[in-house]
This record gives structure tokens, C-alpha cells and sequence, in this order.
């Protein structure tokens, strides 16, 4: 250990321990319930407060019962929902989009079409399908239909550009019996085919349909909003694809009670959840609450400290201003100031570590699943999200709650770790990205100039750093040779990728490597400084019970441990 470790070890030891063995002796006799002081808060972990003073971690117990339900909800919504998700695009796909000889290479929900005629056939072929669905499909579709009785027709949604360069929307119905779909006439001739083509931009299909999902746990009913697009790219070809569909739970067809329909299987998950939600959140509240305590305590110490200091060193000025002294040896008063004497000397995100920053990831991912799980109960839209909003929102949450797991195992140093060596490596590997990323995007840029006109992997400046990243970790590598090859850039493609291959691959990821290194055992040579410092036994039996028994030195001690994080 270094003398400035070793000084600080002893310092915070001097501030921690009792002054004598009385005071020792009456802290081994108190009960183990005994109330924690604020360093001990800020720098025990859950089990550790449990084991010296027996304080039960509901926090970390809530925390890990909200995981344990969400994972089996998540099971669930697998089993039961996920699958049919993914099945029931694959069937839009099938029967919405004209068959492709090239299907293997094809992208399974897109299409592309060359000609007007195959464009034609590929219109009316999704008319045909959609009302010849609900005959031919295994699976168990139903149209929606008008108060008549008639099956709804699609909706056609048309964006073209008229002579004078205005954008034209226009929307059209189509029925089973309508020869035409929109202006899609195959009884145009060909001098008004060209014309219709030549001044469309996009075109847009949508259409209901109701689904009964007979699940492995329970049934439900769905009705999807299906949404086909042609888009007209560089007035060279169509590319079709199936959009995203919306689906909402058809409670409007089986209109039930509200409470009859709580009373589903399952959604008494959806009720616990929000009231351990609740619960947590309330002592999570506590514990961000005493955070903010704790800063604006340190800040008063560290600034009447600064003020008591000032006024010594003024006492001592005059003194000496009264003395006549060696210019060659300076007066005995003046002294190394502090790095941290004063809160304002604080670096502003040191101050944010006396906050509770664990606690306050926690509030926000409680927040979005709370809001989730509302969600779900209000509207019963389904057991699970299903929108596009909703499911972001629920994902979100069991992200942060997941990821804030780890920050309760700080007791393992092999567990905690990783978050240690993120902490401190982060900083330094963002400055040394911020260095190294103009060589990379020059590298993308003379990409998508040079070889952009012909390779499709280098079309754009994203599809370049996207090629790139790829050689980066070793994908693609002899996929782009070829590339480069077929096109005929033999010398210059070479020389190009050989460059950037051996500049970013054994040299950039070797310095990141080492930067992710230096930061692990710097942070290992941390935590065992202050696991030691933890493990002195006279440590463990101080009683430091209220914040007032905490000094300045201590607290700027404690800044200073942090720091070295």
C-alpha cells in the first residue's frame, strides 16, 4: 500500500475508532438492533448492515420478489404469447405478399418488384387474399364487419406527385366486387400504367382482422390492424413489407363486466406486483430522502470546516506579519491545502456519489413498471403488453430492475466488480472513443465515396460504420473481400480493409482491452482497502449513532475514498 493510502487508511480509521477502551467496551454491549451512523450508511452494504447491526434488508427482499414475478410473467407471456406473435407475421407474410422464387434469399417480410406488371399482379393478388383468407388459412380468422353485415373492406391509402410537383393523398375503399383496387386499373393501357407508376411515392394497405388464440394456459381474442407498404425507391423499383401491425385485445366484440374480467387467470399478478411496487417505492423514497440528508449534512461540515480553517490561517497571518522571518524558509502556518477542504473544491460528480444512486435507478424502474402494470390492470387490454408503447415501457423497467440487482451484491467483490470496472473505466474509455472516432468515420466516409455506387454494404455513410463495426469484431471479414473483389477494387479494397482491419482490430481494441484492465485491478486495489478497513474489529463495534458525530475531516476522508474509486 502506498503512504497516501496507508495515511488515509489511518485517518478514517482515527475518525471511526472510540478515543478509549471504555467507550469500546460499552459499544461491545449494545444490541445489535442499534441504530447506524451515516458513514456506516453510506458504506456498508445490505448484508453487511444486517450482520453487524440486524437490519433486515426488505429492500433487497422486495427487490428480489418483484424480479421473481416479473421473470414468471415474462414466462407466461413466452409461453403463451410470443410465439403466437411471431407466428401470426409470418402468416401476414404468407398470404399478403406475392410468392418469391428466391424466398431463401429474400428477406421473408419484404419484396421488391422491377416492373409494372408485376407491381400490378402483387395489388390485386393481397385483394384477393385478404377476402379469401378467412376461407383458406388453418387459423382461426374472422373479418369484421358493417352494421349491413358486409365484410370491411381494405383501406388503400395513395401518395402521388402531380404535374405541377404537389403531393396528392388520396384514400380508397376496396370490396371484394370492385374490379379496380384504387387507380390500380388493369385495364389501363400502357402509356397510362407508365404515368400512374411514374407519379406514385407510397402506397399503403390496411385491413382488420379477429384472431382466437387458444393458448396453452387460457384463450383470448385479438383483432390486428394489418399494414402492407410500397414504397417507391429512387423511381426504380417497389419495395414491399409488411409493417408493424397493431393489436388490441377485442373486448369490444365480448363486452364483460370490469370485475368479471379481473377475476381472469393470472391477473392477480399484475395486483401483487403493484402493491410490492408501492411498498418498495416507499422505502426507496426513505432511502433517497436520507441521501439528500447526508449531502446537505456533508456540505455544512466541509463549510464551517472551511470557515474555521480561514479564520486560523488569518490569526496566523497576522502573527507572522508582526515577525521578522527568513525569506528562505517559509513561515510554519503555511501548509499543503486539502484537496477536499471545502464543498465548492468538490467535483461535481463526487458530489453525486454521496447520493444514493442505486436508490435512485430503483425509483425510476419501479416508476415504469408501476405505470406498466397499471397499464395492465386498468384497461385489461390483455395479460401482457401488447402495444408498442406498453411493451417499451415494460421492457425498460425489468431492464433497470434487472441491472440494479447487481448493485445489492457489492458484498461479493468478484459479483460487484464489474460494476466497479465500469464505473471507473467508462470515463476514460468515452475520452479515448472521442479520439480515436474521426480516423473511423473517415474510414466510413472514403467507404461510402469510393464503393457506396456499387456495394451495397458501403451504400451509406450508417451502412459503412455498420460494415465496419462488423470487421471491428471479426464478422463479415472475407464476405467483404468477395464484395470488394466481385466489383473489381482488387489493389484498392485490399489495401483498405487491411489498413483498417489492422489498425482498429489489433491495436484500438487491445488499448480498450487495456483501459477495461487497468480500471478492474484499480478497483480491486480500492475495495480491499476499505474491506480491511471494515473488518478491523474495534470498526465494527463503534457507535456512531446520529449524524452529529461525524467531523469534517471524516467527511472529507470518506470524499476522498470515493474518489479513488
Amino acid at each position: 500500500m502506498d503512504p497516501s493510502a496507508a495515511e488515509l487508511d489511518e485517518e478514517l480509521r482515527r475518525g471511526l475508532l472510540p478515543r478509549n477502551d471504555e467507550e469500546n467496551a460499552e459499544a461491545s454491549r449494545r444490541p445489535r438492533t442499534s441504530s447506524m451512523g451515516a458513514v456506516e450508511r453510506l458504506v456498508l452494504s445490505p448484508w453487511e448492515k444486517w450482520a453487524a447491526h440486524g437490519r433486515f434488508p426488505y429492500k433487497l427482499t422486495l427487490h428480489v420478489a418483484l424480479v421473481l414475478l416479473t421473470f414468471a410473467q415474462m414466462q407466461l407471456y413466452d409461453a403463451q404469447n410470443a410465439a403466437y406473435m411471431r407466428a401470426s407475421h409470418r402468416n401476414w407474410a404468407f398470404f399478403f405478399l406475392p410468392p418469391a422464387a428466391d424466398i431463401g434469399v429474400v428477406p421473408r417480410f419484404q419484396r421488391e418488384f422491377y416492373t409494372i406488371n408485376r407491381t400490378m399482379q402483387a395489388v390485386h393478388y393481397l385483394r384477393d387474399s385478404y377476402f379469401s383468407i378467412g376461407n383458406e388459412s388453418v387459423a382461426n380468422y374472422e373479418y369484421l364487419r358493417t352494421r349491413s353485415g358486409e365484410i370491411q373492406p381494405l383501406r388503400l391509402t395513395v401518395e402521388r406527385v402531380l404535374p405541377h410537383g404537389e403531393l396528392e393523398t388520396r384514400e380508397y375503399l376496396v370490396s371484394h366486387d370492385d374490379e379496380t383496387v384504387g387507380p390500380f386499373d388493369p385495364h389501363l393501357t400502357l402509356w397510362q400504367k407508365k404515368h400512374l407508376f411514374r407519379s406514385l411515392r407510397a402506397v399503403k394497405f390496411s385491413f382488420p382482422l379477429r384472431d382466437r388464440q387458444f393458448g396453452n394456459f387460457y384463450e383470448e381474442c385479438f383483432e390486428w390492424k394489418v399494414n402492407v407498404g410500397f414504397q417507391v425507391i429512387e423511381s426504380a423499383q417497389i419495395h414491399v413489407q409488411l409493417d408493424d401491425c397493431e393489436v388490441t385485445r377485442c373486448a369490444s366484440a365480448h363486452p364483460r363486466p370490469f370485475w368479471a374480467t379481473a377475476r381472469q387467470t393470472f391477473v392477480w399478478m399484475h395486483a401483487v406486483v403493484a402493491v410490492i411496487s408501492i411498498i418498495y417505492m416507499a422505502l426507496n423514497l426513505k432511502a433517497i430522502r436520507r441521501s439528500f440528508h447526508v449531502v446537505a449534512r456533508a456540505r455544512g461540515l466541509l463549510r464551517d470546516h472551511a470557515n474555521e480553517q480561514n479564520k486560523i490561517d488569518k490569526g496566523l497571518e497576522d502573527v507572522a506579519a508582526h515577525r521578522d522571518g527568513d525569506d528562505n524558509h517559509p513561515p510554519s502556518f503555511e501548509r499543503q491545502r486539502e484537496v477536499f477542504g471545502s464543498w465548492t473544491k468538490i467535483p461535481f460528480l463526487l458530489k453525486l456519489k454521496l447520493l444514493n444512486g442505486l436508490q435512485l435507478l430503483v425509483f425510476t424502474s419501479l416508476v415504469l413498471l408501476l405505470a406498466s402494470t397499471m397499464w395492465s390492470l386498468l384497461f385489461l387490454e390483455a395479460h401482457m403488453p401488447i402495444r408498442f408503447w406498453h411493451r417499451l415501457l415494460h421492457a425498460t423497467a425489468l431492464l433497470l430492475l434487472w441491472s440494479c440487482l447487481v448493485g445489492y451484491l457489492e458484498h461479493n467483490q468478484h459479483i460487484y466488480s464489474i460494476v466497479l470496472t465500469l464505473k471507473w473505466g467508462t470515463p476514460r474509455v468515452l475520452q479515448f472513443l472521442v479520439g480515436v472516432s474521426p480516423i473511423f468515420f473517415g474510414y466510413a466516409l472514403f467507404g461510402t465515396i469510393y464503393f457506396g455506387n456499387k456495394i451495397q454494404e458501403f451504400g451509406t455513410l450508417s451502412a459503412s460504420m455498420i460494415t465496419l463495426f462488423s470487421l471491428m469484431n471479426g464478422d463479415i471479414i472475407m464476405d467483404t473481400f468477395d464484395a470488394l473483389d466481385l466489383h473489381h477494387f482488387n489493389v484498392s479494397g485490399k489495401v483498405y480493409l487491411y489498413s483498417f482491419i489492422s489498425l482498429f482490430m489489433y491495436v484500438v481494441l487491445n488499448i480498450f482491452i487495456a483501459i477495461v484492465e487497468e480500471a478492474f485491478f484499480a478497483t480491486q486495489s480500492t475495495r480491499r482497502r476499505l474491506r480491511d478497513l471494515l473488518a478491523d474489529p474495534r470498526v465494527s463495534r463503534v457507535n456512531v449513532a446520529k449524524e452529529s458525530d461525524i467531523s469534517a475531516e471524516m467527511m472529507r476522508i470518506l470524499l476522498q475514498l470515493m474518489d479513488s474509486e
